[in-house]
């Protein structure tokens, strides 16, 4: 009897390691899933910012080209004032 109950002890110690060990796997892996989707958010914000950046240029590099064209189009009435 003593050897039955044992062997149930045997059996039952080695579920119970085989449950902890799936426990640490799955901890490990939560732990990197949470550390791959900070590093998403991060590249996410990274990308919003640049993307505020370009605008930001882009609207600058259409009020300078607004400019040139006035200063070309004054430019040119000027020239149109002389007379050879």
């Amino acid at each position: 009897m003593i050897a039955t109950i044992s062997d149930y002890q045997t059996t039952i110690a080695g579920a119970v390691e085989e449950q902890s060990a799936t426990t640490n796997e799955m901890g490990r892996s939560a732990a990197e899933a949470a550390g791959s989707t900070t590093s998403i958010a991060d590249n996410i914000t990274a990308v919003a910012e640049a993307t505020a950046q370009t605008r930001t240029h882009s609207h600058d590099a259409g009020r300078v080209a607004e400019q040139l064209s006035r200063s070309g189009a004054e430019l040119t009435e000027l020239v149109g004032t002389f007379k050879y």
